[in-house]
Formats: C-alpha cells, sequence, structure tokens
C-alpha cells in the first residue's frame, strides 16, 4: 500500500494562508484606496460610465478596476475584502496561462517551475496586498500572450478570439500598454521562427476588428464622459477628447512626464535596482538567464533551433528600454514582465540541467547563489517580525514554523539540483512572506488613522453629514466609511455650530480658537504613510515621534 505523501498539500496550504493574510490586511492610503473610492462612487451612485474621483472627474486609467471594485460592493458589501478578491480571482487565469505557455516552449516541468518563481516574487504576493492595476494587468497580459501564440501554431478561433477579448481586458485595465505587451512577445517569436507562413496568412488581421469591438464599451464611456462635454477643464485642459486620450495619449503622457511630473526621472536605474527587491528571492537568477539568453542569441546570430523561444527574453528587454526611457517611473510597472522572468528563469534553469556543455561549476555556483539569498531573505523577515515589528498572533507562529520547517526540509533534501534550487527559494519566500502578510502589514497598518477613524465614528454613530476633514486626506477614511466627506473650509462650516473635524490637531486647535469653540469629545490616532517607510518609523524607539497626531474632535459653540 503506497504512503500519501501529504508535503505538497502543506505547500498549497501555506501558500493559500500568505495570499489569504494579504486579502484582509487594509487598504494603503495611496492608490489602492483611492481607486477603491472610484469604484464605490460608482456603487453608490448607479452611474457605471462616468470616472469621478471626489466629485472631480478621473481621466487616467481606464474603467475595468473601477468596474470590478463596484461589482465587489454590490455582492459583498463596502469593504477590503470587496475591493481585493476580484483581482485575485482574475489572477488565476494569469497563472495558468504561465504555466501552459512556459508548457508551449519548454516542456511541463519548466512549466511548473515558472507558476512556482511567478507566485513566490515578493512583489507578485505584495500586488494582491497593495491591489493596484498591475495584478489583473499581469494576468490579462500573459493571458492574451499564450492564446495569441496558440493561434500561431494553431489557428484555432477560439484561441484567437479569447486572446483577443484577453488584449481588450489588458487595454481596458490600463489603456495600450496592456495590448501592446503581447503584441511585442509574439510578434518577436513569429519574427525569430520565421513563421512567414502565418504572418502572409494574414489571418491575423481579424484580431484589429475584434480588439476595437471587445473595448468598444470603454470607448463609449469616454465618449459620453469626456467628449460630449468639451467645456470640461482637466488638469488645465480643455476640449478633451476621451476616445483619443486613452487611444494615443494616455501612456505617451507618462512616458513624456507631461502633466504627472518626473517620478523617478532623475534615476536611471531604478528599474535595476528594483528588481532586486520586486523579484526577490529570483532577483540575481533574473539578470543571470537575462545576460546568459543574450549570450546565447548573440553566439547564434539569431538563427532559429526548433524548440527555443525568444519572446519571453525580448519582452523583458523591449519592455525595460520603454521604461527606464519614460520620465515617469514607479517601481510596479515592473510587475507586468513577473510571468516573462517565471518563463525565462525556468527556461534557463532547465537548458542548465540537460545541457552537457555546463558543468558541475555552473550548477554549484547557482545553487549557493540561491542558498545565500534564502538566507538573507530569511533573516529579514525574521528581523522585521521579530525585533521591529514583533509578531504577536500565535497562528502565524505557527504556519511560519511550519514554512521553516519545509526550508529545513528541502535544504536538507536528495532532490536533484533543479528541484532543490526551485524549493529552497520557493521556501524562503513562503516563511518570509507568512511573517510579512501576517504579521508586518498588519502592524504597520495600525499606523494608518483613516480606517481607525471610519471605526471610531461606525462605533459612536456621529451622522456622516456631520464630519468635515482638514489638513489631511485619507481615501481610507471615505472608503471605509462609505461617505465622501467635504473638506472644512469657512464656505462650508459656514453657521455650524455643532460639527465634527478629522485631521490634524494643529489644524483642529487652529478652527476652534478661530470659531471660539469648545472641544466636546477627542480622539487621537498616531498617523503615518505606510507606504512610505522611513528610518525613524521602522525604529521602535521612534516611532510614535515619527507619526502625526490626527483627531476626530467634536466641536461645539456654547
Amino acid at each position: 500500500m503506497e504512503r500519501t505523501n501529504y508535503i505538497p498539500y502543506i505547500y498549497l496550504f501555506l501558500i493559500l494562508a500568505v495570499y489569504f493574510f494579504g486579502l484582509n490586511v487594509p487598504l494603503f492610503d495611496d492608490d489602492s484606496a483611492h481607486h477603491a473610492l472610484i469604484g464605490m462612487h460608482m456603487y453608490l451612485t448607479g452611474n457605471y460610465v462616468d470616472l469621478i474621483d471626489r466629485g472631480r472627474d478621473y481621466l487616467d486609467k481606464p474603467h475595468l478596476l473601477f468596474w470590478l471594485a463596484a461589482l465587489g460592493d454590490e455582492l459583498l458589501g463596502v469593504g477590503t475584502l470587496s475591493y481585493k478578491l476580484p483581482t485575485l480571482l482574475l489572477a488565476l487565469p494569469g497563472v495558468y496561462a504561465t504555466f501552459r505557455l512556459a508548457k508551449r516552449l519548454y516542456g511541463q516541468s519548466v512549466g511548473i517551475n515558472a507558476v512556482l518563481i511567478l507566485i513566490s516574487s515578493q512583489a507578485y504576493i505584495l500586488a494582491h496586498n497593495d491591489v493596484r492595476m498591475d495584478a489583473i494587468l499581469l494576468s490579462f497580459i500573459i493571458t492574451a500572450t499564450w492564446l495569441l501564440y496558440e493561434y500561431t501554431l494553431t489557428y484555432r478561433t477560439d484561441r484567437l478570439i479569447l486572446g483577443v477579448l484577453s488584449l481588450a481586458l489588458a487595454f481596458a485595465t490600463k489603456g495600450m500598454t496592456g495590448a501592446a505587451v503581447p503584441v511585442i512577445a509574439v510578434g518577436s517569436q513569429l519574427l525569430y521562427q520565421r513563421n512567414w507562413r502565418f504572418i502572409r496568412s494574414f489571418k491575423w488581421l481579424w484580431a484589429i476588428p475584434l480588439f476595437l469591438v471587445f473595448i468598444g464599451p470603454i470607448l463609449y464611456c469616454y465618449y459620453l464622459q469626456f467628449d460630449l462635454h468639451p467645456e470640461k477643464v482637466i488638469r488645465g485642459m480643455s476640449h478633451i477628447s476621451g476616445i483619443t486620450f486613452i487611444l494615443f495619449f494616455q501612456n505617451t503622457e507618462r512616458l513624456q512626464g507631461v502633466n504627472w511630473g518626473s517620478s523617478g526621472g532623475n534615476d536611471p536605474f531604478l528599474f535595476f535596482h528594483s528588481l532586486l527587491w520586486a523579484l526577490l528571492p529570483w532577483c540575481l537568477l533574473g539578470y543571470w538567464a537575462v545576460v546568459k539568453k543574450g549570450i546565447h542569441l548573440i553566439k547564434t546570430k539569431l538563427v532559429y533551433r526548433p524548440g527555443e523561444e525568444i519572446l519571453s527574453w525580448v519582452t523583458i528587454v523591449v519592455m525595460f528600454a520603454i521604461l527606464t526611457s519614460s520620465n515617469f517611473r514607479l517601481p510596479h510597472y515592473l510587475n507586468i514582465l513577473f510571468p516573462f522572468f517565471s518563463i525565462l528563469i525556468a527556461g534557463q534553469l532547465e537548458n542548465v540541467l540537460k545541457s552537457s556543455v555546463s558543468g558541475t561549476g555552473e550548477r554549484n555556483w547557482l545553487m549557493i547563489t540561491q542558498k545565500f539569498v534564502a538566507v538573507v531573505m530569511a533573516l529579514l523577515g525574521l528581523i522585521i517580525n521579530g525585533y521591529l515589528f514583533p509578531v504577536k498572533s500565535l497562528v502565524v507562529i505557527v504556519l511560519s514554523l511550519a514554512a521553516l520547517f519545509l526550508l529545513f526540509y528541502e535544504w536538507t533534501s536528495r532532490r536533484d539540483f533543479l528541484g532543490k534550487l526551485v524549493m529552497i527559494s520557493f521556501c524562503s519566500s513562503l516563511f518570509t512572506n507568512m511573517l510579512m502578510n501576517g504579521n508586518f502589514y498588519f502592524q504597520i497598518q495600525e499606523y494608518q488613522a483613516g480606517h481607525h477613524i471610519a471605526a471610531k465614528i461606525r462605533q459612536l454613530e456621529i451622522p456622516l453629514n456631520n464630519i468635515y476633514i482638514t489638513d489631511w486626506k485619507s481615501p481610507s477614511m471615505h472608503y471605509y466609511s462609505e461617505y465622501f466627506f467635504k473638506d472644512s473650509d469657512p464656505v462650508t462650516l459656514a453657521g455650524s455650530n455643532d460639527f465634527w473635524l478629522a485631521g490634524s490637531m494643529a489644524s483642529i486647535d487652529e478652527v476652534a480658537r478661530a470659531r471660539q469653540m469648545k472641544m466636546k469629545e477627542s480622539y487621537h490616532f498616531p498617523d503615518f504613510d505606510t507606504t512610505k517607510l522611513k528610518a525613524g518609523f521602522v525604529d521602535p524607539s521612534t516611532r510614535e515621534q515619527a507619526c502625526r497626531d490626527i483627531g476626530l474632535v467634536h466641536l461645539k459653540k456654547e
């Protein structure tokens, strides 16, 4: 009688636990809560056409994430889960597509390893905690790439239709960037293979009208909100064509820094060093795989050999060049490349395993490198969650110890070179992110005042229309209160002698003195921008001093 191997089930349970913890971390007062608010406006008003950002027309990203957020609010009620869960569910097709594309290009074992690399990458895990556009964009991009590449090989109509639909969904998430990446990937592979038969068949031209049909709802919404209203002024511009903007200017404006400034524009190496943390524990293998593949392509003079691929390498190199040349750079822009990195790394590791040219020297070097990264990553997790933000939950401790046990188990196992390297790396990420998602992010969100004030408002049953905000911005306060609060100013507060203020205590004191009002009730909350951690906040001894004093205060004139 065969004994059941429970280890794979333990792995599955633990990785699901990591993502489950991330689902429940309160929204960050940055893009996450901001995007959730736009979706909440749709839900509360029933207007799913216009993109409205706290009373102002929003002209930047398309509708899909906001529709998903509104749908989550409809089904689950306004809250953390209703915003994050749709993104996690839509990530599943991307994981499957990564497996299928890697399997098509290299074989089943590479497909499995590519998935393990993807779901254990640091920024990929974070993208399902601090949810922005990138998680679903990544999923639609790799799904479109797989399906369209399958169409070039099989000519199956369903692959074309579903591939173009995925392309349109990527466009509906973040504009033409979403549509361009799969075209670059599949186009590079066609040219590398010299697949003139497919190119000359012109059957691929059916993709163009299909794409226009599928993006029609997005274009129509932009037409209704902007093209029919030339009088609207957005970022100092009037007579705006929403259709023209989303088709041509949305991404080029960011590349040029027009209307957006130059975030990261002074650091040409931003993406190169961001990869060091974003692709942990696979970052060094990422650099290695790109260089190794590039050297191979130069040596072979780009001559195609059966069983070889170029799409993952070209997509990474081309998009790195485009993003690096941009005047507006943010580290999370890298996320869309993670499936391609996963496939390239897994493929190059498989080549090393099977190659008669690669000796034990390269394999030993790769193993030592990944063991070093695994140890460093685990130690960082212990320092952060043992000293800086000590773990308080017994459940997190038990699950983290289980992940640590698996790390030791794989370290001492007798697996082959590739299996051992992949699983040691995977376990180090599992252990570290169990601590990060289960403890660290929950603890730092204790220092984000917005959702705490929303909870206090519900507890005290304060009328929402009698609360105003002063000298403070907190999308999460609006979201978790399910209400859009007004900013305090002399016009808004005219004639009001009994109201509540939320904001910096210094500003509230100033309002109280200027209007000769007394503080009847006062509640204080430490507040810090937890998306931009600094040494003063991370250090436990100076954390309280690094925070702003945010208050919820009842003012009344007697």
